[in-house]
Formats: C-alpha cells, structure tokens, sequence
C-alpha cells in the first residue's frame, strides 16, 4: 500500500505566497492523514527570515508524526561550479530535515560537462546520506522516462531514482508502454495530480496555475495508477495540486481534499478498466 506526502510548494514564496506558516502546512499534512510532507527552497529560507530554524522546522515535522521526504528543487544546468554550490545549500537542509532525497531536475543540455555534474552531485549527496530524485518534465531537456533512466546512469548511484510525475507523463511524449516497463527499484516516488483540458500553450503555467483535484480532471488516473499497481510499487505517492485557485485557500482544506480523492486510486477501492484516454 501506498503511502501519502504532501507537497507543500503550492503553497511557497516561489508562487508569490508567503502569509502561510510553515507549520501551518505541517499541520495540514498531519491532520490530513499525510505520512510525509516536503519542502522546496523557498519556503525554507521563507521560514529561515522569519526566525523558524531547520532544526526547528525539524522537531515540528516529527512532533507531528510525520517524516520529510524531500527538499526541492536542484536545476542541473551542466556548470558544475554552479551546481555544486547550489547542490550543498539544499544537501545542508536535506541532512537537517532527515530528507532522503534531494529532487532535481535538468536544466541544461545532456552532455559530457552535464552528466560529470550529475556524478559530482550525487557522490556529494552519498556523503551526506540523501539520493537524487531526479524528474522528468516535457518542457526541460530531461523529458522521458529514457531520458531520466540516461541521467540515473551518470549518477552511478545505486540509490538514485525517478520522480514519475503524472502530470508529465500525459503531457509528454511517453507511451503507456514505457509506463508499464518501469522497475520498482526505478523510482524514488510518484507524484499524482489531474488536470482539465488546456486552455494554452503556455504549459509551464498551465502545470503551476491549473491543476485540479485527481478525478476532476482528464487524466486516466485509474489506468496511471493500475500500472504501479501491476508492477508490484508499494512507495511513496507526492500529492501536488499546483493551482492559483488552491493557493488562496487554507492548506487544511486542500490537504482533506487530496487525501480523500487520492487514496482511493491507491488503496484498491477504484478498479479502472485500462480504456481511457493517455499516451499512446
């Protein structure tokens, strides 16, 4: 069975936002059922000026019961320099938060000076006890599951993984095929989310200002979900509602609402029948 992180970020200065406590969306995630919440950068130099330490922030996650999974998000742009520096603030936090994994994604174009940075970051991420999440999104350079595979490689860490993200999957060029030859050992976790039909070509903010609640959407979520399902993945699934509407509403709210129209794609309670819409 699978289980729950809530992905605070919808919620972060990166979005404009910066009223909400950061133990407010502790304590939406804990009182929502979460297991786990995560933390993009942001947010945590947010709480850092208003005087909330990581170590703080830290007693506050476990006193709630839950669990940090990870701290996002590194861009890789292939300038190891750059990344590097980039890459120890975040490892920094990730250690101080008891994250297991740094989430990356690839900015910059695959080559030779790229996958060395790739390898350098994950060698200093081993140091400092956390792996790479690396996602694939369709509009940067890493788009596919091929592609993330290619990028896992360069790590040469047994301990790095995919973030499959089902936003990304149906908007980018992957079929259901490629879906299915995923491996458990593969994947660091599963984000899951549902979307409307698109009202631009503007998918950065599409993704960022329109998701909707899994199931409002046009997403064949049972078919998404049956995949994991099939292939034996009992991990951990990040709900991320990213949405201009959700952000002006109390993080509580929204955390009752993604667990109780998440789970039941995830506990078995939904039995879709592999027909509808997707990639491929």
């Amino acid at each position: 069975m699978a289980s729950f992180c809530f992905e605070s970020i919808n919620w972060s200065p990166y979005f404009g936002q910066s009223s909400t406590s950061v133990f407010a969306l502790v304590e939406a995630a804990s009182e929502a059922g979460f297991s786990w919440i995560s933390f993009d950068e942001p947010l945590l130099k947010g709480a850092q000026r208003d005087s909330i330490s990581l170590a703080e922030l830290g007693k506050a996650v476990e006193g709630a019961r839950l669990k940090t999974l990870a701290v996002h998000s590194l861009g890789i742009s292939g300038s190891t320099e750059v990344d590097m520096a980039a890459a120890e603030q975040l490892l920094l936090a990730a250690m101080e938060l008891g994250a297991p994994y740094l989430h990356c994604g690839v900015t910059g174009e695959v080559d030779s000076e790229l996958r060395k940075s790739v390898k350098r970051i994950a060698t200093r991420a081993r140091e400092c006890g956390v792996a790479l999440a690396i996602e694939f999104l369709p509009f940067l350079p890493v788009a596919s599951i091929a592609d993330t595979r290619a990028i896992i490689e360069a790590c040469e860490d047994d301990g790095a993984g995919m973030v499959v993200d089902s936003w990304h999957f149906f908007h980018g060029p992957d079929s259901w095929e490629e879906l299915q030859s995923l491996k458990p050992s593969e994947i660091a976790y599963v984000q899951f989310d549902d979307h409307p039909a698109l009202e631009s070509r503007d998918i950065l903010a599409e993704t960022t200002m329109r998701r909707v609640l899994p199931g409002l959407g046009e997403f064949d979520l049972d078919r998404f979900a049956q995949v994991f399902h099939e292939m034996g993945w009992q991990g951990i699934v990040g709900l991320e509602l990213l949405s201009e509407e959700s952000r002006n509403r109390p993080p509580g709210e929204v955390a009752l609402e993604l667990m109780r129209s998440s789970q039941p794609y995830w506990d078995g309670d939904r039995n879709g029948d592999g027909n509808g819409h997707g990639n491929g």
